[in-house]
């Protein structure tokens, strides 16, 4: 397969956290993620799938190893570097949301590009908007909404830049399994119909049945692919 083929490759990432006794987090990880390909994460809790899902969004450095994306190592990168990188070529969604209360969808969605100063193709922000069945959503506040339609803004937000992959850490666990199973759903979506590369956390076997491949982490060792 082709290096272009991958949006995303760790080569012996390792964590550590140093105390009398050493704690390893992750284990001399590697694992590609291919364009257009929807990945679920899972593993029990402590397992070191959220430290990777952290390393593979820039938000935290490993210890050892490289992380290419889109051709690029981006831990050689400086933190200024990074930071513009993560905000053009990442999505992250968080399973809390994490909106601001005091703003409405719109200004969440297009938030991270204003940020960068850049400003928003209103017609992509429209289409996501449609596309993921929160137009009317468009001018509430996040206290005004459910928290299937505040996930629903959080993965528009993410989507808003045109990244080269989506992150998602727990994208269903505050949810009910209606809202869970509406989400997991649209995260499919956006894979088949944005071609969409996206990586998902999940401690739910049933949600980690939308994704195209499972990646089971134990002990921070990436043990079976399926």
């Amino acid at each position: 397969m082709s290096e272009l083929e991958y949006v995303m490759r760790a080569k012996g990432i390792s964590r550590v956290y140093k105390g009398e006794v050493p704690v390893y987090a992750l284990k001399n990880t590697n694992i590609d993620f291919k364009k257009g390909e929807f990945t679920a994460i899972i593993g029990k809790s402590g397992s070191g799938k959220s430290t990777l899902l952290r390393i593979l969004a820039t938000l935290d450095r490993s210890d050892t190893g490289e992380l290419w994306i889109e051709g690029k190592d981006v831990l050689k990168a400086s933190d200024k570097e990074l930071a513009q990188f993560r905000r053009r070529r990442i999505g992250y969604v968080y399973q809390d949301y994490n909106l601001f209360p005091e703003y409405t969808s719109y200004e969440n969605i297009v938030f991270p590009i204003h940020l960068d100063g850049r400003t928003e193709d209103p017609d992509h922000i429209e289409n996501l908007l449609n596309k993921l069945g929160i137009e009317h959503c468009r001018n509430k506040f996040p206290h005004e909404m459910s928290g299937g339609e505040q996930q629903r803004v959080s993965i528009a937000r993410a989507l808003a830049a045109s990244p080269a992959v989506i992150l998602a850490d727990e994208p269903t666990g505050n949810l009910d399994v209606e809202n869970a199973t509406k989400v997991a759903e649209i995260l499919r979506f956006c894979c088949d119909e944005f071609k969409q590369t996206i990586v998902m956390v999940t401690h739910d076997n049933g949600i980690a049945g939308y994704a195209d491949r499972i990646v089971r982490i134990v002990d921070g060792v990436v043990s079976e692919e399926a």
